[in-house]
């Protein structure tokens, strides 16, 4: 494939707390069977991509850690990010990085850390297929997802009802649309031209900064006249602190969205955005039960219990329950309502209780 890919690895999630810190994000939690996500993510691309043809893109805030998680991956492949500002200007500063290496016609892949991926042969077929689309059409490609459930935390792609290119499952894309309600989910879900967007963006290097110059002109004018000459730390960490906190989704794909193409792929996917979630994708015991570390249980039901923070957790006769202990923190919350775990991530921020962030 004449294709690159960044792993976009700098964001902070807070539904899996008290797992997941400011200072230890989601990606680096061994939620997966051979490692960490961020590992795992890894490890998918490697058969479709070589490993100078990837990258990933981190805060400064985070580069040491991600470095001793990954002490085999190449130091010269991070893109550091001086400060924490969105996904949008990830996306220009991974492609100024990238266009010093490859030509503006080369295809990016934008990928998350932090999702779960099965069915990995339809995987690399899918990324395999966006890339060939991505540089035929000159395109953005976006990888969505037929909707399981009316999910009320993912994003979705409203696609036309119809193929619009020879390429099976490349449909053209009407509007994105952020997490919705669940009555406005129930609805995508029976309307049946909805995807659930994946977040996995592929697009040639060059379109990025055709699309910045027409929906992002400030990012443009900031970003684009270092493409003629080395740009120095000092010369993006002026840029960063001139620059609004923007996601990719709100600053440049809604806007976009009539120029991009949606592929509905098949492989099994999830944010794992929450404890729920988690819980859903694990192997459970005849009784509905997923015990982790130091865990007695008697007599309970449908019940996900991590006790890895160093002492027994003992449950008995209750059902339902999502149990996390850490060093210092102990959750506990009924199944169904681990999304009001960043209710009570706010409420430590209004209460500036640091420690437990």
């Amino acid at each position: 494939m004449n294709a690159v890919a960044t792993i976009l690895a700098g964001g902070i999630d807070v539904y899996l707390w008290p797992l997941s810190r400011e200072r230890f994000p989601k990606f680096l939690l061994p939620l997966e069977p051979d490692g960490s996500m961020l590992q795992s993510t890894l490890q998918r691309l490697a058969p479709v991509l070589p490993p100078e043809r990837i990258a990933i893109a981190t805060t400064a805030a985070l580069a040491h850690l991600l470095r001793t998680h990954l002490p085999d991956f190449p130091p010269e492949q991070f893109i550091i990010e001086p400060l924490a500002r969105g996904t949008a200007p990830c996306l220009a500063l991974s492609t100024l990085w990238w266009e010093q290496h490859y030509p503006p016609e080369t295809v990016l892949i934008l990928l998350p850390a932090d999702h779960a991926i099965a069915n990995l042969g339809e995987y690399h077929q899918s990324l395999e297929l966006a890339v060939r689309a991505a540089s035929a059409y000159w395109r953005p490609v976006v990888l969505g997802l037929p909707p399981q459930r009316p999910e009320t935390r993912f994003g979705y792609i409203q696609i036309e009802s119809e193929p619009s290119f020879p390429h099976e499952g490349l449909f053209r894309v009407r509007t994105f649309a952020e997490k919705p309600d669940p009555e406005t989910a129930h609805r995508f879900l029976e309307s049946g031209d909805f995807l659930w967007n994946s977040g996995i963006l592929v697009l040639p290097l060059g379109k990025v900064w055709e699309l910045l110059e027409r929906y992002c002109p400030e990012y443009y004018a900031l970003f684009a006249p270092l493409r003629s000459c080395s740009a120095e730390p000092s010369a993006i960490e002026r840029i960063y602190r001139q620059l609004r906190p923007l996601s990719l989704e709100r600053g440049l794909l809604e806007a976009a969205a009539t120029e991009m193409l949606a592929l509905r792929c098949s492989f099994d996917w999830s944010d794992v955005g929450t404890w729920d979630e988690v819980y859903r994708r694990s192997l459970k015991d005849p009784r509905g039960n997923v015990l982790h570390g130091d865990a007695i249980a008697v007599d309970i039901t449908g019940c996900f219990v991590s006790a890895l923070g160093g002492k027994p957790i003992a449950l008995v006769g209750v059902s339902n329950l999502i149990v996390i202990d850490s060093e210092d923190a102990l959750l506990i919350c009924p199944r169904g309502e681990s999304e009001r775990v960043a209710e009570l991530v706010r409420y430590l921020r209004r209460k500036k209780i640091r420690r437990l962030l």
